[in-house]
């Protein structure tokens, strides 16, 4: 069987791909120290007010248990930690702490400076046909 490289699954997955290596290399270039996921597990902490795992989970649709690795190694580092809720002891929230918003902060800037690079010879016009796209296969995929 041939590979159909022009097919809209293999275009998107090779591009999502290349993009997650280029934020792993460009956080590892900046002496980051975390990783694209975790980068985004960390802006969906910071937008929420009482995040708790099982939601952490469903927002980046991984399994608790990965959310909990990401959890433990970033609650390591001191970038977020666990509080408990004051009506149920077992339900804790995962929240920033200052050094996780400077991490965030540093990771911006990094994003920015690669933005420059990826987005070379894209126009502001094609970037939102682009997302309108995007956001229609994503809303017909039941996502």
């Amino acid at each position: 069987m041939e590979l159909d490289k022009d097919s809209l699954q293999f275009v998107f997955g090779s591009t999502i791909r290349a993009l997650h290596k280029a934020t792993a290399l460009e956080f590892d270039k900046s002496g980051l120290e975390i990783s694209p996921e975790q980068y985004h597990l960390l802006k969906i902490i910071a937008s929420k007010e009482d995040s708790i795992q099982a939601e952490l989970a469903e927002i980046m649709q991984l399994d608790k248990s990965g959310i909990m690795r990401h959890i433990d190694q970033m609650e390591a580092r001191g970038f977020v930690q666990r509080v408990n809720d004051a009506q149920d002891r077992r339900k804790k929230y995962i929240v920033l702490t200052e050094s996780g918003i400077q991490k965030l902060d540093n990771c911006k800037i990094a994003l920015d400076k690669m933005a420059n690079t990826i987005l070379k010879g894209v126009s502001d016009a094609e970037l939102l046909i682009f997302k309108q796209v995007l956001t229609k296969l994503k809303e017909n995929a039941g996502g």
